[in-house]
């Protein structure tokens, strides 16, 4: 009976409703299904990178979901997955990736991936763009116009434009104009690389911000080594008989020994060749200081 009651609840609802309840039913299921769900902002960013960056999670076995901030804070109630101050982070436009593996090698992923896409009027060049030589495939017209504007050499060859050498067009940090623009458009260029930012980590009932954790590997490398050389230099100091350390110290003592016998001169099979040679240095720098003085010497 309750079933038949909750069909008939369902079908009164209007479309806009029934959408959200199964978005709602969705995100409940991958909140179950998930250890770990990431908060990436997606605003601005062309509906080509969403999918492409979908594409590539979905091939490593996690999932993204372009939500709305106030179905998925539902979801996130009465999943039991609620995390407090997760509403700062539903702000703006948002995609949830869900996943079972490392979220930070997830964050690393997406750090690497970076999706070319269309220029657009405004957009701020992410690498120098340079539109290559050869035939464009163009007829003449009012697109040469473009060129001309753009300061990109050209010819009519065989009844199409080409260009005549690689022309760079911008340079990291420009801004693209709409004429550039349209010209990379039509020649089918995508230049400009995107990624989703993550913008939260939700991991054990916290939310993890990506700056407060160095992510590059490198620079846990690095550190590691650091660490290492202090600690092995701390055992060194401290003469602890650890197999890491015990060479060193045998060869640490075996030098400060010798140098010890060599200062109060005791004759041992180690230190006579270093005496004699010390003696006899002592010995010439006395001739010549001697010598200097009395060169009938």
């Amino acid at each position: 009976m309750s079933g038949q009651v909750a069909v008939v609840a369902r079908e009164r609802l209007s479309p806009a409703r029934q959408r959200k309840a199964r978005m709602l039913q969705e995100l409940k299921e991958l909140l179950a299904g998930n250890k770990y769900f990431l908060v990436a902002d997606i605003h601005g960013l062309p509906t080509s990178v969403v999918k492409g960056t979908r594409s590539l999670l979905r091939e490593k076995g996690s999932h993204l979901k372009v939500v709305k901030n106030k179905v998925f804070l539902i979801a996130l109630k009465e999943s039991g997955r609620y995390i407090e101050g997760v509403e700062k982070v539903l702000q703006g436009q948002n995609a949830v990736i869900f996943t079972n593996d490392n979220p930070f090698s997830v964050v690393l992923l997406l750090e690497k991936q970076k999706i070319a896409r269309e220029a657009r009027a405004g957009d701020i060049a992410t690498n120098e763009i340079v539109i290559p030589s050869g035939n464009t495939g163009m007829s003449p017209g009012p697109i040469l116009s473009l060129f001309s504007k753009l300061n990109i050499p050209t010819r009519i060859q065989e009844g199409s434009i080409f260009i005549v050498k690689d022309t760079v067009v911008a340079k990291p940090g420009d801004r693209i104009s709409p004429e550039l623009a349209e010209l990379l458009n039509k020649l089918g260029l995508k230049p400009i690389e995107s990624k989703l930012r993550v913008k939260a980590l939700c991991i054990d009932h916290r939310v993890v911000f990506p700056d407060e954790v160095e992510l590059d590997p490198k620079v846990y490398a690095e550190r590691l080594k650091q660490a290492y050389a202090e600690a092995l230099n701390l055992a060194v100091n401290a003469v602890l008989p650890v197999p890491e350390v015990v060479e060193v110290a045998v060869r640490r003592a075996h030098a400060e020994a010798l140098a010890l016998a060599l200062e109060a001169a005791i004759p041992t099979p180690e230190t006579m060749p270093l005496l004699l040679q010390r003696a006899e240095a002592a010995a010439r720098s006395l001739y010549e200081a001697l010598k200097s003085r009395n060169p009938s010497l």
